[in-house]
């Protein structure tokens, strides 16, 4: 049942990330609308929150759309550069 939750918790982030995607996607460069996801990831997801959701890209079924998967991978390369910030 654990994994069931577990599984349910990673899609509601998927979700979020994906309807943060869509708000955002009005700019004309996705290169800015990638940015501006990541943004608003660091800003105000906690730190669990973006660990949560960097390992969703091992799985098969994450259903992030095509920008938000590209703002999840831009913040798993800050994770492994170090470029995250401490405070949360």
């Amino acid at each position: 049942m654990s994994h069931n939750l577990s599984h349910n918790q990673d899609d509601t982030l998927i979700r979020m990330v994906n309807q943060i995607a869509t708000n955002l996607s009005g700019a004309s460069d996705e290169a800015q609308v990638v940015q501006g996801i990541c943004k608003h990831l660091e800003s105000f997801w906690a730190r669990s929150m973006k660990q949560r959701l960097v390992a969703c890209l091992d799985r098969d079924d994450a259903e992030l759309s095509p920008l938000a998967q590209r703002a999840v991978v831009e913040l798993a390369g800050r994770y492994r550069n170090g470029a995250q910030d401490s405070a949360q």
